[in-house]
């Protein structure tokens, strides 16, 4: 009977677990539908790393920086430590999000970078034809900084996936925090306020 009740017990906290990091439901309204949004909990989960080039070589890697943050304790962090020649894409995912026609939400992140490079950050259709419901190209400057967009449903879609777009030709770190998306337009984060910075563009 112990035995029985422990692997009941085990199952449902597995369950909770796996509940925990997938992405689920349709966007309310000042809800954040980022999972992970702040990197405090679950590792890098469920948080995902695509290496364009990694067949020529390219090397990165995708992890947890406990002494970099804008809030918490800790960030999430590319380390492109290998770069390459063509300035193909690495990029950091999370999908899928549910969203209905005729939302409009806003996309927004905290990063920096051990040296200022171009990024760009896009929401869009997880397949073809990859249709984009916003996306912007920001400059990843050396202190946190604040970016978003706005990201507008012509049509409902339950494959919509957030990324940071990145090129392999610059080597370096690039730290992540407190990433959202919620219905609305922009408002700072009522923990963090526009500090140290926040920007538009």
């Amino acid at each position: 009977m112990t035995q029985r009740l422990f692997c009941i017990t085990f199952a449902m906290a597995l369950l909770m677990r796996v509940l925990a990091v997938v992405p689920n439901g349709v966007a309310k309204k000042g809800e954040n539908l980022e999972l992970n949004h702040d990197f405090e909990d679950l590792g890098v989960q469920p948080w995902t790393m695509w290496v364009e080039d990694a067949g020529a070589g390219v090397a990165a890697n995708l992890l947890i920086d406990k002494k970099e943050h804008v809030k918490g304790k800790q960030s999430l962090l590319i380390e492109i430590k290998k770069g390459g020649p063509n300035n193909k894409r690495v990029e950091l995912h999370q999908n899928p999000f549910f969203l209905e026609k005729g939302q409009k939400l806003t996309y927004a992140m905290w990063v920096k970078a051990e040296d200022v490079r171009p990024a760009n950050m896009i929401a869009n259709h997880r397949a073809a034809p990859w249709t984009a419901y916003g996306s912007k190209d920001i400059t990843i400057q050396q202190e946190w900084a604040e970016f978003w967009t706005t990201v507008t449903m012509p049509i409902a879609d339950n494959l919509v996936g957030i990324y940071v777009e990145l090129k392999d030709s610059i080597k370096g770190n690039i730290w992540f925090d407190d990433f959202r998306m919620y219905e609305g337009d922009y408002e700072p984060d009522p923990e963090l306020g526009q500090k140290p910075k926040a920007v538009d563009s």
